[in-house]
């Protein structure tokens, strides 16, 4: 069960941290992309100290199988290696409105075992007291091409 919910949760995180933004550098937006970035190396090294400072105390995530998890369940998932190998960011979108940002974009990897995974992410941050933090991921399979 818990590699089930490692998938979508490794194609989130990686797929944070890239290029492509559709606002114009500067404003929000390079602040929106590092803290993307520090989402993907947090991933990538396990580290939940950092997703505890990135995450909103209410932060809320939706699996790709419906199952909906808050920030306790997200870092205990954090704390487990990812089994996502050559992974591809595609079609990267970082949207800002106002003390919102949305990030979305379609991953591609491969499991340890050879088999591929293509999933879609939507994440949202909200700035509060000056400070940006994650309120809410969502994942999606995608099936066909």
């Amino acid at each position: 069960m818990l590699r089930a919910m490692r998938a979508p949760f490794a194609a989130l995180l990686l797929a944070a941290g890239a290029a492509g933004a559709a606002e114009p550098a500067g404003g929000e937006e390079p602040a929106i992309r590092q803290l993307n970035d520090d989402y993907v190396r947090a991933f990538l090294a396990c580290d939940v100290a950092r997703f505890r400072e990135l995450l909103a105390d209410d932060f809320v995530g939706m699996l790709a199988d419906g199952r909906v998890i808050d920030k306790a369940a997200f870092l205990a998932l954090a704390a487990a290696r990812p089994d996502a190998q050559g992974l591809r960011l595609h079609d990267v979108v970082i949207r800002l409105y106002g003390d919102s940002a949305v990030v979305g974009a379609a991953v591609t990897y491969r499991r340890a075992d050879g088999s591929p995974v293509r999933t879609r992410y939507t994440s949202v941050y909200v700035r509060r007291d000056g400070r940006w933090a994650i309120v809410w991921v969502q994942w999606v399979h995608v099936t066909a091409p």
